[in-house]
């Protein structure tokens, strides 16, 4: 990709110009420095330009300089929605709301560029090749988990000596690492959106309320977030689950301005309470409400779908933790730049990797600064339209008003309570703008989850489901509740009714 050495912005691709925070909006912060964006947008692009190539072929809309699929605009982060609703063409029987409604909250697609699909061969053929790779993302997955456990115990040594050479050694290890956690990421992100359409559509045919029905079945097995958070309780700042408490996207959040945008997460030790499940399992009761080969047909989906949204969480806390290797390490290395010592965050991680050999890169960050200081003060919509020719940032406007919706079923009651919040003796339902995994710890105390945005793949969704908690989201204003009120809502229809307000 074509480097500029003052600007901190991409380009818009000259096809796909709508733009969405989308699933960014849930889980990183409001502004990325170009440092941590250089760790986020950069591989994501990377990795999904790689599966692209390897399913279809190097298809022309993903060569060339501009970025596709992601985009950086005054420092926010943003997916392309009209390359992702475009990808979705190329596979058979995917439609573009398929992909709005698991990750980019049920908002319109952007009208499709046909000129660019591929033809029905190379579709089939690249949907063979994507449930190929789906196959053996676990063996991926446990192996990438060897190399980032190597890579924080490097840390820990280079850290506890406090050499120099260690801890260059860390940084040259570190990106290869971030890189193959982004694209497995990406796999798992990209295959659960067919995977889960197939799911309801097959549910369709067979069962009466099949909607509803999966998401009742759709549940993961385990997710790894249990385990980060009891490795957290240890409070071993080397440890895997240290990352927690930190912003989990910019590596900056200790830096000003990046501090004020970071989100912090907050550690709660996990109790021994019993989360809301149902008390009859769902998979078991189906199994005497249809045929053997019915039942057989459509819980072997659900593990299926099941299995890929652990993987995706999985995929996303590798990241995470390699994003918090560069946390420590960058101001560690930065200190031996003297003067310079608090200009990284304005670099990109190749820039502050080539240092040694080419110290000259530093001067890249001095302007970048009045250029952030700039892009930081410009308010910015949520979805973009840069589809006009005069350069002006419009709103991405949706023809349908968005409305609340179930992600996870079941029917909840209790007192709202924000995450940050202390757990009363009663029962609580969570509330808040999004959530994202730091959330964990409290859903076994939670009679649900009422979130301002989210959607049926989130991050949010996949956590409820696993602790068999309702949720609903896209509720205005679920952030803003007042302590003391009583809410219920019904993560199957998305129905919330507030029971008294003190």
């Amino acid at each position: 990709m074509t480097e500029r050495p003052v600007s901190v912005d991409t380009d818009p691709h000259p096809h796909f110009r709508i733009y969405s925070a989308g699933n960014f909006g849930e889980v990183a912060p409001q502004r990325l420095s170009p440092m941590s964006w250089s760790l986020v947008g950069d591989p994501m692009e990377r990795g999904t330009r790689a599966l692209a190539q390897r399913l279809w072929g190097r298809p022309a809309w993903a060569e060339g300089g501009h970025y596709v699929f992601v985009g950086y605009f005054g420092c926010r982060p943003y997916h392309n929605l009209a390359a992702y609703c475009h990808l979705s063409a190329s596979i058979p029987g995917l439609r573009p709301s398929d992909v709005t409604d698991a990750y980019f909250e049920g908002i319109d697609s952007p009208e499709e560029l046909t000129a660019l699909r591929s033809g029905r061969v190379r579709q089939w053929a690249g949907s063979t090749r994507l449930l190929g790779e789906l196959r053996d993302v676990g063996p991926r997955l446990r192996a990438l988990e060897e190399r980032v456990a190597e890579l924080e115990w490097a840390l820990r040594a280079a850290t506890t000596t406090n050499s120099p050479i260690a801890l260059s050694g860390v940084l040259r290890d570190a990106l290869p690492v971030l890189e193959e956690a982004w694209a497995a990421h990406i796999l798992t992100t990209a295959g659960l959106v067919p995977v889960r359409a197939l799911q309801r559509r097959v549910y369709g045919r067979l069962l009466r309320h099949g909607d509803e029905i999966a998401h009742w079945l759709t549940r993961p097995r385990e997710l790894v977030w249990d385990r980060l958070h009891t490795a957290a309780s240890t409070l071993d700042p080397y440890g895997p689950g240290d990352f927690l408490a930190s912003s989990f996207y910019e590596v900056a959040d200790g830096q000003a301005p990046w501090k004020d945008y970071a989100v912090r997460h907050k550690q709660v030790a996990s109790g021994s309470s019993e989360s809301a499940v149902a008390p009859v399992d769902p998979a078991e009761a189906l199994s005497g409400m249809v045929s053997p080969w019915r039942s057989r047909t459509v819980r072997s989906l659900a593990v299926a779908v099941g299995e890929m949204m652990a993987g995706r969480e999985h995929s996303k806390s590798l990241a995470m933790r390699t994003l918090h290797v560069y946390r420590r390490l960058l101001p560690a290395l930065a200190a031996q730049l003297g003067e310079d010592a608090e200009l990284w965050p304005y670099l990109t991680i190749r820039e502050f990797t080539d240092l040694s050999t080419r110290p000259g890169l530093v001067e890249r960050a001095g302007p970048r600064i009045e250029a952030c200081r700039t892009a930081l003060g410009t308010p910015m919509p949520e979805h973009l339209d840069l589809s006009g020719d005069d350069g002006v940032i419009r709103p991405w406007l949706s023809r349908t008003p968005q409305v609340q919706r179930g992600v996870a079923p079941g029917i909840g009651a209790g007192t709202v309570m924000a995450p940050e919040g202390e757990l009363p003796d009663e029962p609580v339902v969570i509330i808040c703008a999004s959530a994202d995994a730091d959330i964990a710890p409290l859903l076994p105390f939670a009679e649900g989850v009422l979130s301002e945005r989210g959607s049926d793949l989130s991050h949010i969704a996949i956590l409820a489901r696993e602790y068999g908690i309702p949720c609903v989201v896209g509720y205005p204003g679920a952030a803003s509740l007042p302590p003391g009120t009583t809410v219920s809502i019904n993560g199957s229809t998305g129905e919330v009714n507030i029971l008294d307000q003190s």
